[in-house]
């Protein structure tokens, strides 16, 4: 098992300032869940 490459959802954080208020929630959402895949692979190493 590898480690996650986190760079997409790094460059999704730094694209939030971009996105209309209204589409923020989502992706929050969407960060917060690759975040949770990514220390669950972390933990499972």
């Amino acid at each position: 098992m590898s480690v996650p490459d986190l760079g997409a959802t790094k460059d999704q954080i730094a694209s939030l300032q971009s996105l209309p208020i209204p589409e923020h929630a989502d992706s929050f959402e969407d960060i917060h869940n690759q975040l949770n895949e990514a220390l669950t692979q972390v933990e499972g190493l």
